[in-house]
């Protein structure tokens, strides 16, 4: 299924980043707070980001989707950190705008394919 050329799971990703990081904002129960925080700062990114990649390998790709989101995470956290900027809802802010933008890039491909 597709929305145009662009698959609807590519946009329900970009979607899900952007409510997902509005919902941690406003604050949850400690539970789900918990899960949409981890799904926000590691697991969305990760995997947009790996969507991006050619990889077809299952095990592989699920690697990559922590690898990525870890290393996203990293990324930001120690740029905030060394900017003197740092704060978890600016952090959750910037994973979401990175997911997002790995959806807009992975829908870019989709159109020319």
């Amino acid at each position: 299924m597709s929305i145009g050329s662009i698959s609807r799971f590519t946009v329900a990703l970009g979607l899900s980043a952007v409510a997902l990081s509005l919902i941690t904002l406003v604050g949850l129960p400690t539970p789900l707070q918990t899960i949409a925080a981890i799904a926000v700062l590691v697991l969305l990114p990760g995997h947009a980001l790996a969507r991006l990649t050619q990889v077809t390998d299952l095990a592989l790709g699920a690697l990559l989707v922590l690898a990525l989101g870890l290393a996203a995470l990293t990324a930001v956290s120690t740029a905030m950190f060394y900017l003197a900027v740092w704060s978890w809802q600016a952090c959750v802010v910037s994973m979401g705008v990175i997911t997002v933008l790995a959806c807009m890039a992975r829908a870019r491909q989709e159109a020319t394919t």
